[in-house]
């Protein structure tokens, strides 16, 4: 598990379907009366518990009825005594383990209908305490004693206040869980403030936000004397509402542990920096594998902090900074890189020089931690050469205030990576940890987002008895190429899986599910790989990991809060009123083609709601209508692909997500993979410029060149000619070398050169059309027709004339053609 606080863009919604579709002949088994409810979870009451204890907890959403059991992503819990109590409340008793990790634990509901969204549960080394109101007056605050952890709840333009008594020289600590814990759609409930108060009101302590929490506090002091001393618990603009735990007490909390990671498998001697009663140490065992997300937690006193603090388990070494290090004189010496370059800044405008050797072509990338980690410093690094010329430098990246900097090495050497806080601030806990990462073969394994602001939209696998589920997987190979295979080694009893090669060029690519008609009515949550076909890339697996977007608020959905989990939920749920198929295509689609599907609903008796479709994943150059919707009562529609001139060819499984609602809320399904083939046109055209006058007929010439043979004739149509012209349909042989169109135009069709003209060639085999658009471009020039001449004027009465006139000087032939161009353009329309 890895939590992040962050903002990005993206807004909460918590929707999800029923997700299926499959076997058709199978699901037709059961009645109408069975259908999916599909659930959702919103929160739990309480936000936590004890470890070691049980505690009867209170989960509250919508629609779950016929609830099967809890789920967790985490060891540690596990659960009994569930009971629905209404369609929107479940109880259950958690039983928490006495070595249950500490903090944040992840969890769902699964029921007959499916599985909800993941939520999250807060465990604690305190009981819990309930918050009683009134408590809001300092004068009379809530006592409490020490080493609790409070379970209350922030409203608007209050104030909770509560009273600890302590000895002389005790630490009185705090810490928030609140802008966390709160799944509001599109809001953050609470941005907590807290203050630590003497009796006579005076702060030893306030904290709004922090480094190593982000929005959430954390406040500590030793008792200055014994006595009373009084916590303030707000939010930070008095306008909050949503529920908060405070950890009260006197345990431990460092703001900073040094080195921050280690290589995997040692043990390493952590140093916890920051507590109030100064810095310890404790030597932790780290896991055999790399991983982001591990926490130590620093015990002393015979505590333990309420969150430990991360740390980055790697596969090489480190290097602990050997101060004075400011220059690249007193740089601190290291070997050949991949190594990891550990400090601290302990003090304003202080640098740190760390100096290695590569050899000319190594490619590296030096990747800071520190936001990440909770640490305080705005990374920057540089990397310098042996005479400390400046060879690159980084500030923020990836989103955050952390630095990265790829090095590509220019020649055999040494040189020097420095770094330095962006504000040159510094202190104890201005922990820094830069990663001199191989550029090593690795596959990431995630998901698309499916709606805006809402990364967990759609990805439970729920998959009705008789149907199917799909998803499409993103895949990111760094630092290799080649083909892909998924793998999911275990599922529910009757599910199986189905997905093609990943081909090397394609990073998008569907993964479907489907469970047995007789499946039995589970789940849980599994493992998702990936894997290259090459045998010498055998050793490289992509493990998937699911983001859940646990906050989001302004501005327009921000995302501040969110966690990161490697297991899919999967479960077999009830029978749904409906399923879909694609009937396979009897004739390939065709580079610059169009080809319409037949997409079939096959719904049982009673259930007539309408049905959107959409193709779930497209094979690359293939375009088609984002959905397309069965009218109530429909059973077939025909859904459009097109493909453009670079259409990969290949043949491809394909599938499509449905969506309906049989009373319950929103069923998603998906059709079974059918095959799609993508292949070469089998004509290409050019179609030859024509310009014909209006009212005048013309034979408009195109240019075949056949590049594959096909049995009989083909219909050839033009497309885009302009009003009131017209040409028929032509036929073809597979021997053609041009095709010729009879074009009528009317006294009126429009004047002008009128282009992107194009023709359709329709070629039919085993019964269906394979459909062409060729000769895209062509152009027609439509000529205004010829004036006609002006009548004579009537003869005027004979005069006498004193002298006859001399005759006109004929034109010459340049005069003849101006005088009939000035005609012509005179009699053009306006």
């Amino acid at each position: 598990m890895i939590s992040i606080l962050k903002t990005q863009s993206a807004v909460v919604k918590q929707v999800r379907g029923v997700l299926a579709a499959c076997a058709l002949a199978a699901f037709f088994v059961s009645g109408l009366s069975l259908q999916a409810a599909t659930p959702e979870l919103d929160t739990t009451l309480p936000r936590g518990g004890q470890r070691g204890t049980e505690v009867r907890v209170t989960f509250q959403g919508n629609r779950l009825t016929e609830v099967k059991e809890v789920l967790f992503h985490e060891k540690g819990i596990s659960f009994k005594d569930i009971k629905e109590v209404d369609p929107k409340k479940v109880e259950a008793t958690l039983v928490i383990a006495p070595d249950c990790r500490l903090g944040e634990h992840h969890l769902r509901l699964r029921t007959a209908g499916g599985t909800t969204y993941g939520r999250t549960f807060w465990i604690s080394q305190f009981p819990n305490v309930a918050e009683v109101e009134p408590n809001d007056d300092f004068d009379a605050p809530q006592e409490i004693a020490l080493n609790s952890t409070i379970e209350g709840e922030a409203k608007p333009e209050e104030v909770d206040y509560y009273k600890v008594t302590a000895k002389k020289g005790q630490r009185i600590s705090v810490e928030m869980e609140a802008l966390r814990i709160n799944n509001l759609r599109n809001a953050v409930a609470v941005d907590p403030y807290i203050a630590i108060l003497d009796k006579n009101r005076f702060e030893l302590a306030v904290s709004d936000d922090s480094a190593l929490l982000k929005q959430d506090s954390v406040a500590s002091v030793i008792a200055p004397e014994d006595g009373d001393y009084v916590i303030e618990v707000r939010d930070s603009a008095y306008q909050g509402r949503g529920r908060y735990r405070a950890h009260i007490g006197t345990f431990p909390r460092p703001l900073a542990v040094y080195p921050a990671g280690g290589k995997i498998g040692t043990e390493v001697e952590f140093t916890f920096l920051g507590d109030q009663k100064g810095t310890y140490k404790q030597k932790v065992k780290l896991p055999d594998h790399a991983t982001e997300s591990f926490e130590v937690f620093g015990q002393n006193e015979g505590l333990l902090p309420p969150s430990g603090n991360k740390v980055h388990v790697v596969t090489y070494d480190n290097v602990l900074e050997a101060e004075p290090n400011n220059s690249t004189k007193e740089a601190t010496p290291a070997a050949s890189l991949p190594l990891a370059f550990n400090g601290v800044l302990q003090e304003a405008g202080d640098t740190d020089f760390f100096k290695f050797s590569a050899k000319k072509g190594e490619r590296f990338r030096f990747a800071a931690y520190a936001n990440r980690i909770g640490s305080p410093v705005d990374t920057v690094i540089y990397v310098y050469d042996a005479n400390g010329k400046t060879i690159g430098s980084s500030d923020d990246a990836d989103g955050s205030s952390d630095s990265r900097y790829d090095f590509t090495v220019p020649a055999d050497g040494e040189y020097f990576v420095r770094i330095r806080d962006m504000l040159d601030r510094g202190g104890d806990n201005f922990v820094y940890r830069i990663e001199a990462q191989p550029f090593a073969p690795e596959i990431k394994l995630t998901m698309p987002e499916m709606t805006r602001r809402d990364s967990q939209y759609w990805k439970q696998f729920d998959i009705p008895q008789g149907n199917s589920y799909a998803m499409v997987v993103n895949v990111s190979r760094q630092n290799f190429s080649g083909d892909l295979v998924f793998d999911m080694p275990k599922l529910p009893a009757g599910v199986t899986w189905e997905a093609g090669t990943v081909p090397k060029n394609i990073s998008q690519f569907p993964i479907l599910l489907k469970a047995k008609a007789d499946a039995p009515i589970g789940g849980g949550l599994y493992e998702l790989h990936a894997k290259p076909t090459e045998a010498d890339k055998q050793g490289v697996v992509g493990n998937f990991e699911q983001e859940l977007d646990l906050v989001r608020g302004n501005p327009n959905g921000a995302l501040y809060y969110a966690s990161y989990e490697n297991q899919l939920p999967v479960a077999v749920t009830e029978a749904v009123p409906f399923a879909i198929s694609i009937d396979k295509p009897k004739v390939p689609l065709v580079r610059d083609g169009t080809m319409k599907l037949k997409v079939r609903a096959e719904r049982k008796d009673g259930f007539d709601k309408k049905i959107t479709v959409r193709m779930l994943w497209r094979p690359p150059g293939i375009s088609c209508p984002a959905t397309m919707t069965f009218d109530e009562k429909a059973t077939e529609l025909e859904y459009e692909l097109n493909a453009n001139a670079n259409a990969e060819l290949a043949t491809w499984k394909i599938t499509m997500l449905a969506q309906s609602d049989a009373g319950k809320g929103p069923i998603v399904i998906a059709a079974p993979f059918t095959e799609l083939t993508v292949e070469e046109p089998f004509v290409g055209m050019k179609m030859n410029m024509a310009s014909v006058q209006q009212g005048q007929p013309i034979e408009m010439v195109c240019d075949l060149e056949q590049l594959r043979d096909f049995e009989g004739e083909a219909e050839v149509q033009v497309f885009g000619l302009p009003a009131k012209a017209t040409a028929p349909a032509q036929k073809i042989k597979k021997d053609a070398t041009e095709v010729r169109f009879p074009v009528t135009t009317a006294e009126d069709t429009p004047v002008g050169q009128h282009k992107n003209l194009f023709c359709t060639v329709v070629i039919n085999q085993n019964g269906e059309p394979i459909s062409h658009r060729v000769g895209m471009g062509g152009v027609i020039r439509v000529d205004p027709k010829p004036k006609e001449p002006a009548k004579p004027a009537a003869a005027a009465p004979k005069k006498e004339v004193a002298k006859a006139e001399a005759p006109k000087k004929p034109l010459s032939r340049l005069e003849q053609l101006r005088l009939d161009a000035k005609q012509q353009t005179e009699g053009e329309p306006k």
